[in-house]
């Protein structure tokens, strides 16, 4: 039987990475894979692929918006060519009917999801949406592992840095990455003790 899965990680813990591998391992086998993922993700300007800074390969992605309903476009998709599995890029973005549309995919279709994210919003003691509905739906939750940028524990949060200033609440959502170089808005994967007292900036 199919199941949902939800592969979730702090920034820069190969996520994507791990997704692209997967997706190679369908293709590699002549199997039909579709990538999405919501168009929030605005990073590098990337509108139809999934990129990882990991590896260099990319490979195209659905567009998804908030208002799309998954399961009508899974079967769309399925009409035209046997899907054997969908894979979800920044599901963080869900909403959080589209995380249910999405098991609904797998208990009616048959069809194997996987979505991989982040959990924890930069935004004190939050979840993500997408994230959320996932811990509830999912029917298997794991942990893509990261280390601290600032010690050896694990890292478990996103803390925002706005011209060097930790941040702690405003919009949900705000685009940057860990790498940024030049950038005044950029991520840093920490545990919690680092998350709530961050070392200062030089």
């Amino acid at each position: 039987m199919a199941k949902l899965y939800f592969r979730y990680g702090a920034m820069n813990s190969g996520k994507t990475a791990n997704l692209l591998m997967v997706a190679h391992n369908y293709i590699n086998q002549g199997k039909n894979v579709i990538i999405i993922k919501p168009d929030k993700d605005t990073r590098w300007g990337i509108k139809i692929e999934v990129k990882s800074r990991a590896i260099v390969t990319s490979l195209p992605a659905a567009l998804i918006s908030d208002s799309e309903d998954l399961f009508a476009f899974t079967q769309a998709r399925v009409s035209e060519k046997p899907v054997e599995a969908i894979l979800v890029e920044e599901a963080q973005f869900l909403t959080k009917d589209q995380v249910r549309q999405l098991a609904v995919v797998v208990d009616k279709l048959n069809i194997p999801v996987l979505c991989y994210g982040l959990r924890c919003s930069y935004i004190d003691g939050e979840l993500f949406d997408g994230s959320a509905a996932l811990m509830y739906w999912a029917d298997t939750i794991e942990e893509v592992k990261n280390v601290c940028q600032y010690c050896s524990s694990k890292a478990t949060k996103n803390l925002l840095r706005v011209n060097g200033v930790p941040q702690y609440s405003g919009d949900n959502v705000v685009m940057g990455d860990v790498d940024m170089e030049g950038s005044s808005i950029y991520y840093t994967p920490v545990c919690r003790r680092h998350y709530l007292n961050p070392p200062a900036e030089d």
